[in-house]
């Protein structure tokens, strides 16, 4: 880690996010990409946060899971109980205008701009081919290559997928049309972008580069 650009780091770097702090990851990678998009953002959030402040049944997370809009929800009603100044937005991707250059042009434009984090919900089958994984997941996008057209996820399960990894765009995004037969709808996204530049630090907010330093201390201690 570069100690001389730590201000400079932003929610792209999200490997200094420690995934420790999110509890549960394997069972409820939905509820884990909603509170790591939170803390890549700027605002230090735990899984733990996420079921107290919105009164979430543990049992039907961890037993049914959640459906990308159910996702989108708990998001949103996190959200306006903190009152964060941050706006919402959920993209199924059935919706005819959710074409692969459509979707191309939003990582494009995202993987560009610190202001926004997107959640992925796909299937991990199709975007790993690999028939004998668990089917839906949840976790964040990452990065995108342009020019070999690879997209690069930062999983909520790193044990399981490991931390990053990479997959052809056109592949990911065949695993986010993909139907959840518990909505009879396709899969897709949900956009967390903020409303406005906010000072993080006059907030009272940990920054992700206040949470890399803490971090290099407590390695280094």
């Amino acid at each position: 880690m570069d100690i001389d650009n730590l201000a400079q780091i932003s929610k792209r770097d999200l490997e200094i996010i420690q995934l420790h702090q999110f509890q549960q990851p394997i069972f409820c990678c939905n509820v884990t990409a909603i509170a790591y998009a939170f803390t890549a953002l700027g605002y230090l959030t735990t899984v733990d946060d996420i079921f107290y402040a919105t009164q979430l049944p543990i049992a039907s997370v961890l037993d049914d899971g959640m459906t990308l809009a159910e996702t989108y929800d708990t998001c949103r009603t996190y959200l306006e109980k903190k009152g964060l100044p941050l706006s919402i937005r959920i993209e199924h991707f059935d919706k005819p205008s959710m074409t692969l250059e459509a979707f191309i042009r939003e990582v494009e434009a995202a993987v560009n701009d610190e202001n926004d984090v997107h959640i992925l919900n796909f299937n991990t089958r199709i975007a790993h081919e690999n028939p004998s994984l668990e089917g839906g997941h949840f976790s964040l996008l990452a990065d995108y290559d342009s020019n070999t057209q690879e997209i690069t996820i930062a999983d909520t399960n790193p044990k399981r997928y490991t931390r990053f990894w990479r997959c052809p765009i056109q592949l990911l995004y065949a695993a986010c049309v993909d139907k959840d037969s518990s909505s009879n709808r396709s899969r897709g996204m949900i956009v967390l972008r903020r409303k406005k530049e906010a000072n993080l630090a006059g907030n009272g907010v940990v920054h992700p580069s206040e949470i890399a330093l803490n971090a290099l201390h407590s390695d280094n201690g």
